[in-house]
C-alpha cells in the first residue's frame, strides 16, 4: 500500500520540477525550430543577399563646342560638258549614210544634238551659257551649346555583406548605364561664290516653210544655221517625219566645245551649315551604397564612387549653297571618333518594397568626367568640335529584384 501512493505522488509532482528544471536550463527556453524540409538547402530560408535594378537614366546632357572653315567644291567637270546647270552630251544623229556623227568620227561636224539646260536666264544670244559653281565660307564659324538630353538605361548589381553601422546598412554596388550623345545646329553663314562660265553657241535646223521638212544638203543631211536655243519647253534630241515619212532629227544643235570662257568675278552668297554630333556614352561605375530604412516599405540609399567612360560619337558637317541657276550645291564631311574617359559618380534614391523580392525605386543622379576633341579633314574643309561632358545632373527611375 506504502509502495503504489509513493508511486501515484511520483507521476503526481513529477511535471512540476520538470518545468522547474526547464526554467533553469536557458537552453530548454529557446525557442524550438524544426529543420527545413528534405532536400531543401537552409541557406533558402536566409534573406536576400543581392539585388539587381534595371531602370531609365536621364541626364543633362554635354556641352558641345564646334569651329571650323569649309569650302563647297562644283563637283562637276566642265571639260567632259559636266556643269551645274546644263550638261552636253555624246551626239547620237546619224547621217544620211547611217553613219553615226560621234567627236571621234570623221564625218563629225562639232555638234551635239544630246544636250540640256535649266533656266531662260541662262541664253545669251545665238548660244547658252553653262556654269560651274563653288563656295567658300568665309570664316571660322564657331559655335557652343548644351547638347540635348540624355537619355539611357542601366543595369545596376548590389551585394550585402551584412556590414552595419546601427540601422545603416553599408553594400557594395557596380553598374553599367548606356546614355545618348545629341547636338544639332542649322545656321546661315556668309561666303563666297565663285563661277566659271562656258558659252556654247546654238544651231537650229532650217525649215522649208512651204512643207515644213527639214532643208537637207546634196549628201541629204538637214542643215543647221547659228540661232538661239528655244525659249519654251526644251527636249533634245527631238525629231520629226518629213512627207516621205522618214523619220529626221531636227534637234536644236550645240557646239561640242565652249566657243568662249566668260570671267565672272567672285560674289558674295549666303552658305546654309548644318552641324551635328551624334553617339553615345557607356557609363562604368563601382562604390559603396549606404541605405537607411525610413518605413516598412521605405528606405534611402546613397552610393558614389570612380567611374570609367567609353565615349564615341559621328561630327558631321554640311555646308549647302544656292547657285543663281541649276539645283543647290552640298558638300559634307563626317568623322567617328571613340575614347576612354575616367570620370566619378553619386546616386540618392528613395526605394519602396512591393514584396519580397522586388521594388521600385527613385533619385537623384551626379555624374562628372572630362572632354575630348574630334575632327574632320579634307582639302575641301576643316572642322574640330570637342565633347564636353563636364558634371552632369539627371533623374533615375526603374525596378529591383532582390534574389
Amino acid at each position: 500500500m506504502k509502495k503504489l501512493l509513493a508511486c501515484l505522488a511520483l507521476a503526481f509532482f513529477a511535471p512540476f520540477f520538470g518545468s522547474l528544471y526547464a526554467q533553469e536550463d536557458p537552453q530548454a527556453s529557446e525557442q524550438y525550430e524544426p529543420p527545413p524540409p528534405v532536400g531543401v538547402d537552409v541557406d533558402y530560408f536566409a534573406p536576400p543577399k543581392q539585388k539587381l535594378t534595371i531602370g531609365a537614366r536621364f541626364l543633362s546632357g554635354p556641352k558641345i563646342s564646334f569651329s571650323g572653315h569649309g569650302s563647297i567644291p562644283s563637283n562637276v567637270n566642265p571639260s567632259s560638258g559636266n556643269y551645274n546647270d546644263g550638261n552636253i552630251g555624246t551626239d547620237t544623229r546619224n547621217d544620211a549614210a547611217s553613219n553615226q556623227l560621234l567627236q571621234s568620227s570623221a564625218n563629225a561636224d562639232g555638234r551635239s544634238n544630246t544636250w540640256q539646260f535649266s533656266s531662260a536666264s541662262q541664253i545669251d544670244g545665238n548660244g547658252v551659257d553653262l556654269h560651274a559653281y563653288s563656295a567658300t565660307d568665309n570664316g571660322n564659324n564657331s559655335q557652343s551649346d548644351k547638347g540635348q538630353l540624355s537619355s539611357g538605361v542601366e543595369v545596376v548589381y548590389e551585394r550585402d555583406f551584412g556590414w552595419h553601422l546601427g540601422k545603416l546598412e553599408i553594400d557594395i554596388i557596380g553598374g553599367l548605364s548606356l546614355n545618348k550623345i545629341g547636338f544639332s545646329e542649322n545656321e546661315n553663314i556668309s561666303g563666297t561664290l565663285t563661277t566659271l562660265t562656258d558659252h556654247y553657241s546654238t544651231f537650229n535646223t532650217n525649215i522649208n516653210p512651204t512643207t515644213g521638212d527639214p532643208v537637207l544638203d546634196s549628201s541629204g543631211n538637214p542643215t543647221y544655221t547659228p540661232g538661239p536655243p528655244p525659249t519654251g519647253t526644251f527636249a533634245a534630241p527631238s525629231s520629226t517625219t518629213d512627207t516621205a515619212g522618214n523619220s529626221v532629227d531636227n534637234s536644236t544643235l550645240i557646239s561640242s566645245s565652249p566657243t568662249n570662257n566668260i570671267p565672272t568675278a567672285p560674289a558674295p552668297t549666303e552658305i546654309s551649315q548644318q552641324v551635328s554630333v551624334n553617339g553615345a556614352y557607356f557609363t562604368l561605375r563601382a562604390g559603396p551604397q549606404l541605405t537607411l530604412p525610413l518605413t516598412t516599405n521605405f528606405s534611402a540609399s546613397l552610393s558614389g564612387g570612380p567611374a570609367l567612360v567609353y565615349a564615341g560619337s559621328t561630327l558631321t558637317v554640311t555646308q549647302t549653297v544656292a547657285p543663281p541657276t541649276g539645283d543647290a550645291i552640298t558638300n559634307t564631311q563626317s568623322d567617328t571618333y571613340y575614347t576612354v574617359l575616367p570620370a566619378y559618380f553619386a546616386d540618392a534614391s528613395i526605394d519602396y518594397t512591393l514584396t519580397d523580392t522586388t521594388g521600385l525605386y527613385l533619385g537623384a543622379t551626379f555624374q562628372g568626367s572630362t572632354g575630348y576633341n574630334q575632327s574632320t579633314h579634307s582639302q575641301d574643309a576643316s572642322f574640330t568640335d570637342r565633347v564636353e561632358l563636364g558634371n552632369e545632373e539627371g533623374v533615375r527611375a526603374g525596378i529591383d529584384f532582390k534574389f
